[in-house]
């Protein structure tokens, strides 16, 4: 799995090194000198116990040791004042500056080097402290002593250069105030509760600039519009984005706030801030801070991938901090949420772009050669070692061949294609190419890049991607495309960017690319362009022979430390040669878990870790597939109703039992279309069917094991870029050998989804519909207008759907025989009269719209249930059986009461 990647700009590099950094987004990340935090423990340490101070007590944290003199709130404090209030800040190891007050605790978690470390503090902290102020009380030669120990403070943070600006401004807040008689004269005597306003109000111009939360918690909030409002409005002219009232709106709604706060309009003007609350006020009902949380990330990602990460770090400062000032109001600025947390996502887009970082590193193209070349006895698999390790290539003579041939060929770089089934050793082929690079220092990972990463963007973006990536990889590490044969024949792709591919292959000679291919891909990508083609050496891979997976057997034995002998290995080929695939249980996946399988039940039999395989150990069904029992053909005449479906079905059952008896007797003919689009309301047979359906063409032998896998949009579509294709991937491979079935599959591009990756699982589905199309069957349903809105959402869905089945609501006397077998299935009867009273029911149900025809049936029968196990309850003597099975006219609800539209049977 892969997600898009790009190179950080230079000066962002740090900020994803695992060193510890400290990166305060209005600086920039910043290596941690080795010895400066024990210099500042040092400091702080011996403030604590200044002789000055030693004896004094204050309302100290109880968290801290004794003695309780104010000092370490003080040290914390003023950490947390210099970092900004609301400030965002990350960095590997980024909270190790806290540990400079970890000896002054009772106790206290060791920090540890980890990327989670993503907040901000609060600004409750502000200059002169109170503690410390407490400790001194109104004495005035305390006070003095403690205006000094508070200068010292802050003296402790001398060498941390973030932070730096702003402590070289509370320094001059401090001597500022001492070198005035007057306002020295007044800190010596004055209430600590009006210190801190009074030393705000009275800074200097200059100081408050670098230190703006000394302008109170408007002014603060103020401040941080601003920068807000300017930087989201430079994002959104450089690449789009929602416009500043509903952005400000969406963002003061995640916060917490209820209404918009009018000191903004310094910021916004009076008509935008008419416009923000009136636009809380319609979205603030339905608000999901989660959805806007995700989105918001989407948009952040694409803007950093398209050169603005800069601009995204200070949108996301300013947000952070507007976000707590907003939120503290009318105090001083704090978060939402515990731990310094935010609602505005820095943690979830630091996540993304952590997954895309590239580390520079650049090797010798003739080392990487040879150290393929130098694998050749891995590839040929002829020693031990290439019995131990899985980058060992079984069965595939082209490909070994292939491999070292492009190694010794000279050239500057490796450029292979590989096409072939799934399990067949294209991944490995990869993996061992990447192991032998390790050997000279290739050390950072394989990059892989889905096409269908370019399906869901504009050309210029695409392509600009595109860049990035080779960018990333030149000289350092290898490019894998995944579906290279999707990428230039999709029609979601525009041609130029095959076009730009193709030069960047031309203009950068030491680029390595692996392109991985389906079934006949090669033949795809060269009919498409030949000229792309022919950069690349060219591997086929095949299905396993019986040889090649006794082979793979053998191996994978010897790999779990067992013993096999040559005539357990050939009945191990000869066994998973017949055994049909299941899912992506096929070829070399097939056989590892064969092997595993056999290696189990051998040490169960011998109660022996090193054991010697027979063929008895061999499990009987590998796949673990639940085959269902029964005729499916026999249960779908019993279903009630739908007698133009069952027509349908019994049609479509024809057809591919005539495929089968043409194929077997020698006639090339086309397999009959088997994706189908089921259209209705709900409630109608839709999900019955497809179940049916899957078993019936087990049954005649087009899918090899029948099983359904029921998905919905959430199934199918990640949060952030790079998590969509994955996602399709897996639900597809779950559903080989049977029916994927996708319920509401229109939910997948919902209207005005331009920035949603609904279009991207669209087109990945499309693509793997193709590469599987031997062993898969697709089967979309919901209501029929949106279905057909969907189906033309996408050139190749259209296609792919030809054949529809419509699903037409059940009669009053369909849903009354429903209702009675789900009764007669349960075991229960009915009094004289209920028939009649449930059949008046369900007809004037059927009135009211979004009425769920069977689910309505099955939601009547739970409510009747209910009402009965309250009537048996409550009777005086335990009810025997007979009463216990029976429905009597009492347990129906009456008409007015509401029965909830839930999902039954009959789907």
């Amino acid at each position: 799995m892969s997600t898009i990647g790009f190179s950080v700009p230079e000066e962002f590099e740090l900020s994803y090194v695992e060193e510890p950094i400290l990166d305060l987004y209005s600086y920039g990340p910043w290596r941690i000198p080795d010895g400066l935090l024990d210099e500042m423990r040092s400091r702080a340490l011996k403030l604590v116990a200044d002789p000055r101070v030693a004896e004094w007590s204050g309302n100290a944290n109880e968290a801290y040791r004794e003695p309780k003199n104010g000092i370490a709130d003080t040290i914390d404090g003023v950490l947390a004042f210099l970092f900004g209030a609301c400030a965002a800040r990350s960095g590997y190891w980024g909270e190790k500056v806290f540990t400079i007050t970890d000896p002054l605790f009772v106790s206290m978690d060791r920090s540890r080097p980890r990327w989670n470390f993503i907040r901000g503090q609060d600004g409750r902290w502000r200059p002169p402290g109170w503690v410390i102020m407490d400790a001194a009380t109104q004495d005035p030669a305390r006070r003095e002593i403690g205006l000094a120990m508070l200068r010292e403070c802050v003296e402790v943070y001398d060498g941390l250069e973030p932070i730096e600006a702003r402590r070289q401004a509370l320094l001059a807040l401090i001597d500022e105030r001492a070198a005035d008689p007057f306002k020295h004269s007044f800190d010596l005597s004055a209430p600590n509760d009006e210190l801190a306003d009074l030393w705000g109000a009275e800074a200097s111009e200059e100081i408050v600039n670098v230190l703006p939360e000394l302008s109170g918690p408007v002014g603060y909030m103020t401040w941080a519009a601003d920068g807000f409002v300017a930087i989201h409005r430079k994002l959104v002219n450089a690449g789009g984005g929602e416009k500043l009232p509903l952005a400000l709106s969406k963002l003061l709604l995640a916060a917490g706030v209820k209404s918009v706060p009018p000191a903004l309009v310094a910021s916004i003007g009076v008509d935008v801030l008419k416009e923000v609350d009136t636009k809380m006020g319609e979205l603030s009902a339905a608000f999901d801070t989660t959805e806007w949380q995700d989105a918001t990330v989407r948009w952040l990602v694409r803007l950093s991938v398209d050169g603005h990460l800069g601009d995204v770090r200070t949108w996301l400062d300013m947000a952070r901090r507007l976000d707590g000032a907003a939120y503290g109001l009318p105090n001083r600025a704090q978060t939402r949420y515990s731990s310094q947390s935010s609602s505005v996502p820095v943690y979830d887009f630091e996540e993304s772009v952590r997954g895309m970082v590239t580390r520079r590193r650049v090797i010798n193209s003739i080392a990487k050669a040879t150290a393929v070349a130098d694998a050749e006895p891995v590839l040929a698999a002829d020693d031990a070692t290439a019995q131990k390790n899985d980058l060992s290539i079984i069965g595939q003579p082209e490909l070994k061949q292939t491999i070292i041939a492009a190694a010794e060929s000279g050239g500057s770089a490796m450029r292979l294609l590989i096409a072939g089934p799934q399990g067949t050793g294209k991944g490995v082929a990869v993996d061992m190419v990447a192991d032998a690079f390790r050997r000279v220092g290739v050390n950072e990972p394989t990059r892989w890049i889905p096409a269908a990463l370019f399906t869901d963007r504009t050309t210029a973006t695409a392509i600009e991607v595109l860049r990035l990536e080779v960018a990333a990889c030149v000289g350092k590490r290898v490019l894998v495309v995944d579906g290279l044969d999707e990428l230039v024949t999709s029609t979601e792709v525009d041609r130029s960017l095959i076009r730009e591919f193709q030069r960047l292959l031309d203009e950068h000679e030491s680029l390595d690319v692996i392109a991985l291919c389906g079934v006949d891909g090669h033949r795809a990508v060269y009919g498409a362009n030949p000229a792309l083609a022919r950069e690349f050496r060219t591997a086929v891979t095949k299905d396993f022979d019986e040889a090649a997976f006794a082979e793979l057997f053998r191996r994978k034995v010897v790999r779990l430390g067992c013993t096999v002998d040559d005539d357990t290995v050939a009945a191990a080929g000869a066994k998973l040669k017949a055994t049909p695939p299941f899912r992506n249980l096929r070829n070399g996946h097939l056989a590892s878990a064969f092997a595993s399988d056999s290696v189990v039940a051998a040490r169960m039999r011998t109660g022996e870790n090193k054991v010697d395989v027979t063929v008895e150990d061999f499990p009987e069904d590998v796949t673990g597939a639940v085959i269902a029992v029964g005729d499916p053909m026999g249960e779908l005449d019993l279903l009630v109703g739908l007698d133009k479906v069952k027509d349908e079905v019994r049609l479509l059952r024809a057809e591919a039992a005539a495929f089968k008896l043409r194929r077997d007797a020698g006639i090339v003919v086309a397999p009959p279309a088997r994706h189908l689009a089921f259209t209705g309301n709900p409630g109608t047979g839709k999900t019955t069917v497809a179940r049916l359906l899957a078993r019936i063409y087990s049954s005649v032998g087009l899918l090899t094991s029948g099983h359904i896998v029921e998905v919905s949009r959430a199934d199918l579509i990640g949060r952030y870029i790079g998590q969509t294709t994955p996602k399709v991937r897996a639900a597809v491979e779950r559903a080989l050998g049977g029916v994927l079935f996708i319920d509401e599959a229109y939910s997948l591009t919902p209207p005005n989804s331009s920035n949603d990756y609904g279009h991207e699982a669209v087109a990945s589905l499309v693509k793997m519909m193709e590469d599987h199309r031997s062993d898969l069957m697709v089967i979309v349903a919901g209501y029929e207008r949106e279905m057909d809105t969907f189906l033309m959402s996408n050139p190749g869905l259209e296609s792919r759907f030809a054949r529809r089945i419509k699903f037409p609501d059940y009669t009053k006397d369909d849903l009354s025989a429903i209702f009675e077998t789900m009764v007669r299935e349960s075991g229960l009867r009915m009094e004289d009269g209920v028939p009649q009273r449930v059949s008046g029911m369900l007809a004037a149900q059927k009135s009211d719209r979004g009425f769920g025809n069977a689910r309505a049936a099955r939601n009547l029968l739970e409510a009747i249930l209910g009402r009965q196990a309250v009537r048996l309850t409550s009777m005086p003597k335990t009810p025997d059986t007979d009463e216990v099975r029976l429905i009597r006219l009492v347990d129906i609800p009456d008409v007015e009461e509401k029965i909830d539209d839930r999902p039954g049977q009959y789907l």
